[in-house]
């Protein structure tokens, strides 16, 4: 496999029969600072691209041996390195032009033409092709967060989650992810769909408990233009925004019970109603529940429905606490640290053996989550390159009512959320810059909602 990547200069073939035109495309092209190799018929261009990859194949349809949609043809059997390909021609007709494009073109050019018009059809052609590649190593980065090997621990009890997440994510059918908060339910609904088929879709995290209960239905179905006070134009919910992808509907148990039989009826039917609108649309997604609450007592006590819950608990797997895996602690720990030298820019290199021993004796009833949190803290702390038990809480260190003093001026909740901030603005800058600042597609490479971005690029700006 050769390197596609944009540090490169890209690869263009040109093909046809003509030896002056050809001689003219090259020149004309050569501003674009390409590798360009040249094929005198059909039948070169072929064997050409039997022995090397290319970007982009600019082929005449006229030409002996090898028509240009014959080579077009050829490249649909190079699979996932097929070039992009433009079609000339002088003898253009409606029905060519419709084979040329449900084969796979990506234009046509129709003779004669002008230089300038075939430089700029290239151009832009070689734009797509460098957006494409900046989305793909964007994604890649995005996706290494969310891998199974993230979840870091050798427990019993983590283990056979993982197991059982790793056969969910082979399937199509609803996860219930139950476990105290903090427990990494999140983690491992993102590595269960990355790793499904429908990773290369988004991936959208709702928060049933943090949405007013009065735009929650707007949040999830979409609204109408004027279907209530506010509403000033149509709206897509998550349900259409995920679009072959994953819905993950954390603190399911918070939803208000009138929205279950809502949720319900789309899970059975795969359509929903846009509030104001009458028309039903069809979706596709995948749902990935999450919990910390009993839905069997909830059930019970009559504050959910039981037939949701058996439609949500096709699967449920259950996070342990990190109490309840203490051995874990410490892997946890040397994770993060490694992490944190290109995340948070940490010097720190090591945890001396009695912090860790501190830190695997603590019951952690905040989980991994709060176990990251002590970690940033001791690392914002820490003036050497080895975290001390003087760097932990006092909790941690069995002394509630000792720590040690902070630097002048020194505001630890303050710097976290620094620290936090500075890692959400680069994702999200990365991501509207391979877009080219469409925020829709931004929004699905982060797995976010368009409205959760537009509220953390508003966040991050200062509002």
């Amino acid at each position: 496999m050769e390197d596609h990547s944009p540090s490169r200069k890209p690869r263009i073939l040109i093909a046809d029969d003509e030896p002056d035109l050809l001689e003219l495309m090259q020149i004309a092209l050569s501003p674009l600072n390409a590798d360009i190799t040249l094929a005198r018929d059909g039948l070169e261009a072929i064997a050409l691209l039997r022995r090397a990859s290319f970007d982009l194949v600019l082929s005449d349809q006229n030409m002996p041996g090898a028509s240009g949609i014959d080579i077009l043809n050829f490249t649909r059997t190079l699979g996932s390195a097929a070039p992009l390909f433009i079609l000339v021609t002088a003898f253009g007709t409606i029905d060519m032009v419709v084979e040329a494009m449900r084969a796979g073109a990506y234009h046509f050019i129709e003779k004669p033409f002008e230089m300038s018009d075939l430089t700029e059809r290239v151009h832009k052609a070689l734009e797509t092709l460098e957006l494409a590649e900046e989305n793909r190593t964007l994604r890649q980065a995005l996706e290494s967060h969310y891998v199974f090997s993230e979840i870091v621990g050798t427990s019993r009890a983590l283990r056979a989650a993982v197991d059982l997440a790793r056969r969910a994510s082979e399937q199509s059918s609803p996860v219930l992810l139950l476990g105290e908060s903090g427990a990494g339910k999140d983690l491992l609904a993102r590595a269960i769909h990355f790793h499904g088929n429908r990773h290369k879709k988004p991936f959208i995290a709702i928060n049933c408990g943090a949405i007013p209960e009065n735009l929650i239905e707007s949040e999830f179905f979409g609204h109408k233009k004027g279907a209530f006070t506010g509403a000033i134009a149509n709206r897509r919910g998550c349900f259409e925004e995920v679009a072959g992808g994953t819905l993950f509907l954390d603190e399911i148990g918070e939803m208000p019970y009138d929205l279950q039989v809502k949720l319900l009826r789309v899970l059975e039917e795969r359509k929903i109603r846009r509030v104001g609108e009458n028309i039903e649309r069809p979706v596709d997604f995948r749902i990935i529940a999450a919990t910390n609450r009993s839905l069997i007592e909830e059930v019970e006590k009559r504050r959910f429905r039981q037939d949701l819950f058996y439609r949500l608990n096709v699967l449920s797997i259950q996070l342990p606490s990190l109490k309840e895996r203490p051995e874990d602690v410490i892997p946890l720990a040397e994770h993060f640290l490694k992490k944190a030298h290109s995340e948070m820019r940490s010097n720190v290199k090591a945890i001396t053996p009695s912090t860790l021993e501190l830190l695997q004796s603590y019951d952690f009833p905040g989980n991994v989550r709060e176990l990251i949190n002590i970690l940033e803290r001791a690392i914002l702390l820490c003036d050497g390159d080895v975290i001390e038990p003087r760097h932990l809480p006092p909790e941690v260190r069995g002394q509630p009512d000792a720590d040690i003093p902070a630097p002048a001026g020194f505001n630890l909740k303050e710097e976290v959320r620094k620290a936090q901030l500075y890692v959400e603005r680069q994702l999200i800058q990365k991501a509207l810059e391979a877009t080219h600042g469409n925020h829709k597609r931004a929004a699905g490479l982060l797995g976010i909602s368009r409205a959760s971005l537009y509220t953390r690029i508003h966040r991050n700006n200062g509002g």
